[in-house]
């Protein structure tokens, strides 16, 4: 039987009790690492003048600094990504810990760096790029439209591949939704299962995930109209939202089809109820 949305914010309600301040600090913490690891690759290339002229010289001539800076900016932002990409694993995996009743810590916040990190990049940068697979035909067909100087059947299209990408992006991030999860709990697991087993947990349970991601916009906007602060327990509450609806749909799940012959899926299913 499916837990309403009601039900699952209130468990994650409960799990946050108290533990706020554990919350907001693992937050800041991550936007710090992640400041760091922006600044100092920017504060390295100029200290080695690596960057020296970093704009144009002259209307049609692009100088080797430019050249240097742009690269330095894509290079700083792939290395942005990738920390990211290790951050988030330890995110969920404190919310994971304080939803079922086990220690959390600031320590987690670094638990990819330290259980197979190639994997969480690799299915980190899968997603990303299965989110792009889908803006190709947009950004083609906009491309073309800008060339024909946006004839009529060029501007039908480029509405057409915008809603291609619009719907077909976020039925593809629903799909794979409960793939990190996976992987966190069974870092041994490969990525290809963490991706199958996700899409097979979310057959027939993607519109139930969309409604509940919906039901946040109010407090989104909320939080931007207090200038950001809001997020500080927005996020928090979202996040273990999104972990109780994991922990539920896992015990849902028939516990043998996630199981292969090679090792076990997770963790025996929690008693959501009985634990607490």
């Amino acid at each position: 039987m499916k837990t309403s949305s009601s039900e699952l914010k209130r468990r994650a309600r409960r799990s946050l009790k108290g533990r706020y301040g554990l919350c907001i600090g693992v937050q800041f913490l991550a936007c710090a690492v992640l400041l760091a690891a922006s600044l100092v690759y920017v504060l390295t290339s100029y200290s080695l003048g690596l960057v020296q002229n970093p704009f144009f010289e002259g209307s049609l001539t692009i100088s080797p600094g430019y050249v240097a800076l742009r690269g330095g900016i894509y290079l700083s932002f792939l290395v942005i990504l990738s920390v990211y990409g290790l951050l988030m694993p330890g995110i969920l995996k404190i919310y994971l810990n304080m939803s079922t009743g086990n220690s959390a810590g600031l320590s987690d916040l670094f638990f990819a760096f330290q259980n197979k990190p190639h994997k969480f990049l690799g299915l980190y940068f899968i997603n990303i790029l299965i989110g792009f697979i889908w803006a190709v035909p947009y950004f083609v067909v906009l491309i073309v439209a800008v060339v024909t100087d946006f004839i009529p059947v060029m501007v039908v299209l480029l509405v057409l591949t915008y809603l291609l990408l619009l719907i077909g992006s976020t039925v593809t991030m629903l799909c794979l939704s409960q793939s990190m999860f996976i992987l966190i709990e069974s870092p041994d697991q490969r990525l290809w299962k963490c991706l199958k087993k996700s899409a097979e947990m979310m057959k027939g349970n993607k519109g139930g995930l969309f409604y509940i991601l919906l039901s946040f916009l109010g407090i989104i906007i909320l939080g931007y109209c207090s200038l950001g602060i809001g997020f500080l327990w927005i996020l928090p509450y979202i996040y273990a939202t999104m972990t109780e609806y994991y922990l539920d749909l896992k015990d849902r799940f028939p516990h043998n089809s996630l199981i292969g012959d090679e090792e076990a899926f997770s963790q025996s299913a929690w008693n959501r109820e009985n634990q607490w």
